[in-house]
């Protein structure tokens, strides 16, 4: 018999029975020893005794057919089976996690768990918390800020229903295989000054001209700061040098506003502040590049019915506003 038989195909794949009898502590186990590299460690977080994790460890491999954990003298690490294991079984956990959420108050209301990038909370947030309650189908919200990488790592752990974000050039093949990922509008960033600043006098701004500084920036490492530098570093130019490093661009445009600072912004959050006569934008020559907006949801399971709602509310506010900075208007325009 050759071993593509159906014969040998059967042998190879993990039994249902197997897998049915698994309990939720199995699945746990698996994620314990990745987190600890310790099988002891794993024992004492699930209360069991060492021989009762060798046992669960041998039912688990069981099912699945294939060693999941490699052991060694330092403790015990996933086997590569393991880590492909993991990344679907973590989802499971963070649906179970999420159920027991839910059920805790107030059952007959939805529950979402929702990551977002703080630009969100600016104004595609309200105005769609506004229209699903309006619509009387606002669920429960559990509101979780980060930034872009540590966004995409909870839901892919399950630690999330769905993230508002950008996607990363380095993350995107890979997210767009294990998630659904629907377009809500162009975000801008735009460079901010202060009413008083030399530069919100100037109808056009150079590149070179905004080494005037004193700079507020992101630190580096998060996606506006590379792409605020990207610019700089295209044209031979070495990228200013903060005097004040800060991942809230909340605080950045209050900071700008009160001193002769220079930041960089979303272009949302310039409107709101701009609205206030806080601050002014800076009418570049060239704008900086744009980043999309998305909404993304794991692909693994089926996105429950108010997880669906907020993402078509979402859909329904972006598509009002598309996003364009005034400075980027006038450079289409010409």
């Amino acid at each position: 018999m050759s071993p593509s038989s159906p014969a040998r195909a059967s042998a190879a794949t993990p039994s249902a029975n197997r897998i049915d009898r698994l309990r939720i502590r199995h699945l746990r186990l698996l994620d314990l020893v990745a987190r600890s590299g310790s099988l002891t460690a794993a024992g004492e977080a699930l209360h069991i005794s060492q021989p009762a994790v060798t046992k669960m460890l041998q039912e688990l491999e069981h099912a699945f057919g294939c060693r999941l954990i490699e052991r060694s003298t330092r403790g015990g690490r996933l086997s590569p089976a393991g880590e492909r294991a993991l990344e679907r079984l973590r989802v499971v956990l963070g649906a179970i996690d999420a159920a027991g959420e839910a059920l805790l108050a107030r059952p007959e209301v939805p529950l979402v768990r929702l990551g977002m990038l703080p630009l969100v909370g600016v104004d595609v947030l309200p105005q769609a918390v506004a229209l699903l309650h309006a619509r009387g189908t606002l669920p429960r919200l559990a509101v979780r800020e980060h930034t872009v990488g540590g966004l995409t790592t909870m839901l892919c752990e399950g630690e999330l229903d769905c993230v508002v974000g950008r996607l990363q050039k380095d993350d995107t093949d890979q997210l767009k295989a294990r998630a659904h990922i629907t377009p809500l509008r162009n975000e801008y960033l735009a460079v901010v000054c202060a009413p008083g600043h030399p530069l919100a006098r100037r109808r056009e701004v150079a590149l070179a001209d905004l080494h005037e500084g004193p700079w507020i920036l992101p630190p580096r490492g998060t996606h506006t700061r590379d792409v605020f530098e990207q610019p700089f570093l295209d044209s031979g130019q070495l990228p200013p040098v903060p005097h004040i490093e800060s991942a809230s661009f909340h605080s950045n445009l209050a900071m700008t506003a009160a001193g002769g600072f220079l930041t960089v912004a979303p272009a949302t959050a310039l409107a709101h502040y701009q609205a206030m006569s806080m601050v002014r934008e800076v009418r570049l020559r060239t704008p900086f590049a744009s980043g999309q907006l998305v909404f993304i949801t794991p692909a693994e399971i089926e996105a429950p019915p108010a997880v669906i709602r907020l993402r078509e509310a979402m859909e329904a506010v972006t598509r009002q506003d598309a996003g364009v900075s005034p400075a980027l208007a006038r450079h289409i325009d010409s």
